[in-house]
């Protein structure tokens, strides 16, 4: 019997029976791909086997590769900025708020927008972070009695699976009989820091006081993977070869000259061209090392043979810059964005580019950091705010949801050309095509917010019988003050009524 032997079924073509493969050519078995991803899994058991080392290789890469570095920076700078921050719609929730942030961090370093930068950074490099609620005593001075500690997910270990009494635990997280989550079983101190490995034990702690942020992308997933995954091995060889690299160009510096003796030659007679450069037999010393432009003497019959790898010198740049176009496409970034090198980018190419990476960094703003770590932390605040006296509202618990509908403004993107992406945006709005608060929106403002600050300023400019180019209500777009002598003198005629 043969293994793996397509079936053949036949078709009739011009009278005449021909066969006819039945399959794909990409579930084949044959010389092309034999023995290429036949591996099946489940969205767990690759993350189960190997998350604990890849997190190790993500760490290390970031710490030591300058470019996955600059991808984790570029990463938090565009997803998180100077923070993603809440609109209420309500002034006393509002101020409560903005005070809370400042005081949020339970490490006590950073302040509410801080701790998303620094949550982003994690879920970058081990593909998942932890937010641990701390609840504190109402005597402790806090304008709420609650904060959020940032665990790093080495806390929370995937090797850590177990069933009994009916209970499951998956990599370190416990379900109920219906799927839901009911407890991280976390590390008290990180497994990795040596000074408290021995006092070092695990416990579980309920699933409503913490956030798990990571990116699914398998149905089923439990566990997040770092987000250098698919690229981990080429930012490590390409760190390789820029060390051989490196290594070869110091070695071309080595190279002085070689002197070998002459042979038959009477050590006590000095050499007529030589003198005593020539030395005699023994007299050499042994060649174990080259210095820079030095002169080195041989014995008699010896030769210096140095190796002659291939040298690509020619296409290194070229070679560099296609697996760094990969290492971006693998980050989720361009590849302008993570090395700095604009050469032959103009304006069409880079707002191309920017805008498919903002498509990305939006999706992950509003499914990420909004949805899995925003969002919760704005609930459970809220929650104990008002369980805490700190906020008094009537029938709250009718109308949390109202109050939890909230506008997460994440920081203004900035533009290649800020002057054709306006004149585009004010097109679409007197079109009819867009409308003004998706446009506010987009330079990280509401448009209550926009507009009670637009109100604001025309309020101090009336006030001061201020004239400004800037103010469409009298000036024209072209500059001319259309009905400039109509305002001031209608705010005279108040003024001489009143």
């Amino acid at each position: 019997m043969i293994a793996n032997k397509p079936r053949i079924r036949m078709t009739v073509r011009d009278g005449n029976q021909v066969p006819v493969r039945a399959y794909y050519e990409g579930g084949s078995q044959r010389r092309r791909m034999a023995g290429k991803g036949t591996t099946v899994t489940g969205p767990n058991g690759p993350i189960e086997n190997s998350l604990a080392t890849l997190q190790a290789r993500s760490h290390h890469a970031i710490r030591n590769n300058a470019y996955a570095a600059s991808a984790k920076e570029k990463y938090v700078s565009n997803l998180v900025g100077t923070g993603i921050k809440p609109q209420w719609g309500n002034p006393v929730i509002q101020a409560l708020w903005d005070e809370w942030a400042e005081e949020s961090d339970a490490d006590g370093v950073d302040n509410f927008y801080g701790q998303q930068a620094l949550a982003a950074g994690a879920q970058f490099e081990a593909g998942e972070v932890l937010g641990r609620f701390r609840y504190r005593r109402t005597s402790d001075g806090l304008s709420v009695p609650l904060q959020l500690q940032v665990v790093e997910a080495e806390h929370l270990d995937p090797a850590y699976s177990h069933a009994f009494g009916g209970r499951l635990i998956k990599m370190g997280i416990e379900f109920n009989g219906i799927g839901q989550r009911t407890a991280y079983h976390l590390w008290r101190y990180h497994p990795h820091e040596n000074l408290t490995k021995a006092l070092n034990t695990r416990a579980p702690v309920p699933a409503d006081n913490v956030i798990h942020m990571y990116r699914r992308t398998r149905p089923g997933q439990l566990r997040g993977v770092p987000e250098l995954t698919s690229v981990i091995v080429r930012l490590y060889e390409i760190d390789e070869m820029q060390d051989a690299t490196l290594a070869r160009q110091k070695l071309a510096q080595l190279f002085g000259a070689f002197v070998k003796r002459k042979t038959n030659q009477d050590p006590e007679q000095e050499d007529p061209y030589f003198g005593h450069l020539v030395k005699a037999p023994g007299e050499v010393d042994q060649l174990e090392e080259f210095t820079p432009g030095g002169i080195h003497y041989l014995e008699d019959d010896e030769e210096v043979t140095f190796s002659a790898p291939p040298d690509i010198q020619g296409q290194y740049t070229e070679w560099l810059r296609t697996e760094l176009l990969a290492v971006g496409a693998g980050g989720g970034l361009t590849y302008e964005q993570m090395t700095g090198d604009l050469k032959g980018v103009n304006y069409s190419s880079i707002r191309a580019g920017l805008l498919e990476f903002r498509r990305r960094a939006e999706m992950l703003q509003a499914n990420l950091m909004v949805h899995q770590w925003c969002r919760r932390v704005a609930a459970k605040w809220l929650d104990v705010a008002v369980i805490t006296g700190r906020l008094i509202i009537p029938g709250y618990w009718q109308m949390r949801k109202q109050l939890l509908a909230i506008d997460w403004i994440a920081p203004k993107w900035a533009w290649v050309d800020p002057l054709k992406e306006v004149t585009a945006d004010m097109l679409e709005v007197r079109a009819g095509f867009a409308p003004r608060s998706e446009k506010a929106g987009e330079r990280g403002w509401s448009l209550d917010l926009l507009d009670a600050e637009i109100a604001k300023g025309n309020q101090s400019a009336d006030t001061y019988r201020l004239v400004l180019d800037s103010d469409p209500r009298i000036t024209a777009k072209n500059g001319g003050l259309h009905k400039a002598l109509e305002a001031l003198a209608a705010n005279d005629d108040e003024n001489e009524d009143e």
